[in-house]
């Protein structure tokens, strides 16, 4: 047999271009700090450091504290994820120093002989030196039909093994390789669906179409107006800073890595952030059987001698180790005693593998329902399946075949397999949030069925998918749940359907057979035996059995949409007042009413200090699908209150009272996204209240210096107003809902 040595290893090529799914701390960094935003903010620092009004330049450092601290957490998490990350990474069996060692993706070199098996992604380009498999080129080709490859074919990378092993000497590696030279040509990753993400988008575009003018415009009409060049600078800037919504998107990306971090601890490896907010949304969620909703470690129940006695010679000559062959080879004493002609793997699309054996025709082993015998037994087996057993039958033709014909059967084996602790209360918890449950399995319906009933899952019937036809198949996947005898291609089209017909779908599977149906669903889930083509198409990685897993990704989700839904309304009132109001101040001649020290404050009270809390609370509520319309009524209906009385102050000689009305209308605020209050809200609250009492105080006898100046007017309107501000919310409240 071929081995590397240590000295060619060091000298050749490794496979160092794999795909990452984490941004670098370089790019982490960058990527928080070079914003349109920040740019935007800097010019407006530079701007207000022209006036010589330094304490304006205040808004400076809150921003730098706060992109600081999303950095400092962003690469926590990202840290935590990548250890995790590498901890569920497939291992590679490489000939190395006259022994086969195991290797990461990473560490193979040009010229290694590899040895791959089934449920393999191919980790780069090679040559079969021995061995047959089967391959699916879909990522590369579009096309889901399996590919046959032998001795002296070329295999690429990107694809994966859905049958049989090889040993192959890799020709191509890194940037070299062909899914990589794809990767780099095209330069696009798949981008998740997310309404978060695309409404902050959203937000941000407008934001971004109506700052500029505004700038322009404010400037004009001070200098128009007969103001000095600080005030029509600070008057100017202040309303800028009002309209940008600085902390909205770095808080959305904190909250999404955090909820990775904490997910992390319990062993689930997201691979794409705003997964964790797709399952809060789903409304199918599908499961293989095998593996996901039981545990997988399949044990013999029965096995006569004759079948036993075959099944010692057959399986000696395969090294598939999925969870079913472990179970057989572990009660037989393997020995390779035939002379084979010609052997075919196990195949998900049609059920079995075969042998032909020079002298004795073709033995054939596999699901007893594809195997095409007479059995005198059927009734006892049929029995068996009802109790939830799996039937695997050993069948043999006298001739040199390819497929099962008139086969004879030679004997049975019969296995269980148990139902996952906590499986049957997290499924009734996702049926009683509306969530459809469907398992999905290429075992037999029968046996499907009694696992999905164990499971808690009611169903009169399990759909026999091999006699469904294209036709039928919309009707049928929309109408029933439970399915059996399904090929990887119908998974793929069910979950087709599903999405076309308006669904959210998860996806669940530990096997080969999962990928194309993963690959297409909105959010998918690998289990933790799963081979390496299943985890490196899934979004989420469970590294552990616990079955309760998905409902705690579930209630991240919850956590992270109903969290980012208070504070973008907190973000959102100052940028709806300062936009709407200095429209009012080209229009007519009224006076923006706080300058960048004062809305700094504002921010830092109403906004910056409750978001930091109110985003990592736990939150389990069920999210509305109109969540950003309430979002931005209630964001419109605190910026209208403000704007309201921002006109009247300017109408009654009163914009020394402003500062004092924009803290309380954003206390009452907070106050309303924080119900239902906790004692630790309550703290935050009185905190809240305690500070603006000081900064009130602050501001009338240093920034603005009109504590002596306060006429009985003003303390009329400031009070009248202040009661007209509790009066509307409370009013909102009760009649909206919001």
């Amino acid at each position: 047999m071929n081995y590397l040595t240590e000295e060619i290893i060091r000298k050749s090529k490794k496979n160092r271009c794999i795909e990452n799914n984490y941004k670098s701390t370089k790019e982490i960094i960058f990527t928080n700090t070079f914003t349109f935003f920040n740019f935007i903010i800097t010019v407006l620092a530079v701007l207000v450091a022209t006036t010589r009004r330094y304490e304006n330049l205040l808004f400076i450092f809150v921003i730098f504290i706060n992109t600081m601290i999303g950095i400092f957490q962003e690469i926590k998490s990202k840290n935590e994820l990548e250890k995790l990350s590498f901890l569920s990474k497939s291992k590679y069996k490489v000939n190395r120093n006259n022994n086969i060692e195991e290797i990461a993706e990473y560490e193979i070199v040009e010229g290694e002989f590899l040895h791959l098996y089934s449920g393999d992604n191919i980790p780069c380009d090679g040559t079969i030196l021995e061995g047959e498999i089967e391959v699916n080129e879909s990522i590369l080709t579009g096309e889901t039909d399996n590919v046959f490859k032998k001795e002296k074919d070329i295999v690429l990378s990107g694809s994966f093994i859905t049958s049989g092993n090889c040993l192959i000497k890799v020709d191509k590696v890194g940037e070299d390789s062909f899914i990589n030279k794809i990767n780099k040509e095209a330069k696009i990753l798949k981008k998740y669906p997310s309404k978060l993400r695309d409404y902050m988008n959203a937000i941000l575009k407008y934001i971004s179409f109506f700052l500029i003018p505004i700038a322009i415009l404010l400037y004009l009409k001070g200098k128009k107006s007969g103001l000095n060049y600080e005030e029509v600078v600070l008057k100017s800037v202040g309303a800028l800073i009002g309209m940008i919504p600085e902390g909205l998107i770095l808080l959305t990306s904190v909250s999404l890595f955090v909820s990775a971090y904490k997910l992390a601890k319990d062993k689930i490896l997201v691979q794409e952030l705003y997964c964790t907010e797709m399952l809060a949304r789903v409304d199918v969620l599908c499961f293989d059987k095998t593996g996901t909703i039981t545990t997988g470690d399949m044990e013999v129940v029965s096995i006569d001698k004759k079948t036993k006695d075959v099944l010692e010679k057959y399986l000696s000559y395969f090294d598939d180790d999925n969870l079913t062959s472990k179970a057989i080879k572990k009660i037989l004493n393997l020995e390779p005693t035939w002379q084979v002609l010609k052997k075919k793997s196990f195949s998900s699309d049609c059920k079995y593998s075969y042998i032909q054996v020079r002298g004795e025709g073709t033995y054939f082993f596999g699901s007893y329902d594809f195997l095409n015998f007479q059995d005198k037994d059927r009734s006892k087996h049929e029995n068996l399946k009802n109790l939830g057993y799996r039937i695997l039958a050993v069948s043999r033709s006298k001739e040199y075949i390819n497929k099962p014909k008139n086969t004879e059967l030679i004997g049975t084996v019969v296995l269980s397999d148990k139902i996952k602790n906590n499986a049957r209360e997290t499924l009734d918890f996702f049926k009683k949030e509306a969530v459809d449950i469907k398992v999905i399995s290429g075992d037999n319906p029968n046996c499907v069925l009694v696992i999905a009933k164990k499971a808690g899952i009611q169903s009169e019937k399990a759909v026999d998918m091999k006699n469904v036809s294209d036709e039928k198949l919309e009707e049928v996947v929309l109408n029933n749940n439970i399915f059996g005898h399904t090929t990887p291609v119908q998974k793929k089209k069910m979950i087709e359907i599903l999405k076309n017909n308006k669904k959210t779908v998860a996806m669940v599977g530990d096997g080969v057979n999962d990928v194309l149906a993963l690959k297409k669903a909105d959010i998918s889930f690998a289990m933790k035996h799963a081979p390496s083509s299943v985890k490196s198409v899934s979004n989420i990685v469970l590294l552990t059995d616990n079955f309760n897993s998905f409902y705690k990704v579930l209630m991240e989700g919850r956590r992270v949409i109903n969290n980012i839904s208070k504070v973008a309304t907190l973000f959102l009132i100052k940028t709806f007042f300062s936009i709407s109001f200095s429209f009012l101040v080209i229009v007519f001649s009224f006076e923006f009413p706080f300058i960048p020290i004062q809305f700094t404050i504002i921010s830092a009270l109403t906004i910056g200090i409750p978001s930091f809390f109110l985003t990592l609370e736990e939150n389990r509520k069920k999210v509305q699908e109109d969540f950003m319309k309430k979002i931005l009524l209630n964001s419109v209906f605190a910026g209208s209150i403000l704007l309201a009385i921002t006109i009247l102050a300017n109408i009654f000689n009163s914009l020394n009272t402003l500062f004092s009305l924009a803290l309380l209308n954003g206390i009452i605020m907070v106050y309303r996204v924080s119900l239902p209050l906790s004692n630790l809200k309550k703290l935050l609250i009185l905190f809240l209240f305690i500070f603006s009492i000081i900064f009130i105080l602050i501001n009338s006898l240093f920034i603005e210096k009109t504590f002596l100046n306060f006429t009985i007017n003003n303390l009329i309107f400031l009070f009248f107003s202040s009661l007209l501000i509790i009066i509307i919310h409370l009013f909102i409240k009760k009649r909206t809902n919001l």
